[in-house]
């Protein structure tokens, strides 16, 4: 849906534009009104937002259990040298290990959290497009209809007017008619006609 038009990246960025399908105000005009194309935009934005969260638990996760092999490691490292343990320096390599994994882990965790902003920040901006392709397509239809709507309710103020002023006449006819009778007839025998015909 989006025309092609001349949108600048950064204005994303230098007006504060919030992640569109969070936000209140854009829920409230395009919730309902989305084309495909901003649902699917939409939905990818909400799993990569869903994504980062999780990543960052994730590394919240791993730093702890790295904190604590690392707590492990000089206990072990202290057994070993103190004690002259050789099952501690088995555990003390294990745990070596494991944090080596965590590392890598974290590594790749970290990397993906660098990442994932500048892919959510390029989904909002394309349903930034979009969604200001269809705000204005939705102004001009909008527009021409509300033109087309005041001329018939201009329509409408004649007609209403016309058939105030036949009322207004016809009451005017009634009335005058009548008087007519009640003066040329008098009182009682225009009500004598008047049960009769009425």
């Amino acid at each position: 849906m989006a025309k092609e038009m001349d949108l600048e990246e950064k204005i994303v960025r230098r007006n504060k534009i919030p992640i569109l399908p969070f936000d209140q105000e854009w829920k409230e005009n395009f919730g309902i009104h989305q084309t495909k194309t901003m649902e699917e935009i939409s939905k990818e934005i909400m799993e990569k937002v869903n994504e980062e969260k999780q990543g960052e638990h994730q590394i919240q996760r791993f730093r702890k259990k790295k904190k604590q092999l690392m707590n492990k490691i000089l206990e072990l490292s202290n057994e070993a040298n103190t004690s002259n343990n050789d099952q501690a320096l088995v555990q003390l390599e294990s745990a070596k290990d494991e944090i080596l994994r965590i590392n890598d882990q974290l590594d790749e965790l970290q990397y993906q959290q660098e990442i994932l902003p500048k892919e959510i920040e390029k989904l909002n901006f394309d349903l930034l497009k979009e969604t200001i392709a269809l705000a204005y397509e939705d102004i001009k239809e909008g527009s021409e209809r509300s033109k087309t709507v005041m001329e018939e309710i201009l329509e409408l103020r004649k007609q209403l007017t016309e058939k105030w002023d036949e009322k207004i006449s016809l009451e005017n006819r009634v009335n005058s008619l009548y008087s007519y009778l009640h003066n040329t007839l008098g009182h009682e025998e225009t009500d004598k006609l008047d049960r009769m015909f009425l």
